[in-house]
């Protein structure tokens, strides 16, 4: 566990596999999460997992079939990114989007690459 860090930048295969189940309370104060040209296609996560979470990039993740449903009980949550992600994770990123107020989503890919 690291309870003290605030930024994570999972890039580049910083872990493998296609399923990631952060153990709870393990990142207790991270408000910045970024994850990148990965393999992920199982990501499983509650609001006690991160919930301090402010913003959330995904870049090149184009196996992961979705976000979390619990991301949108994250109370602090203000942004998710998506660049170049799969068609599904987008839509489900804009129906957090609809269901939440206040979170900015912002999606650029290779069909729309300047649409925010």
């Amino acid at each position: 566990m690291l309870p003290r860090l605030e930024v994570l930048k999972l890039k580049y295969f910083a872990f493998h596999g296609p399923k990631w189940e952060p153990k709870t309370k393990g990142f207790c104060r991270l408000t910045h999460l970024l994850i990148e040209n990965t393999d992920l296609v199982h990501w499983e996560a509650t609001v006690h997992h991160f919930p301090r979470l402010q913003y959330l990039v995904l870049k090149s993740c184009k196996l992961l079939e979705e976000i979390p449903v619990d991301v949108k009980e994250i109370g602090t949550l203000q942004r998710i990114e998506l660049h170049h992600c799969n068609k599904t994770t987008e839509i489900l990123a804009r129906e957090i989007q609809e269901q939440v107020e206040g979170i900015e989503v912002v999606i650029r890919s290779e069909r729309n690459p300047d649409r925010a």
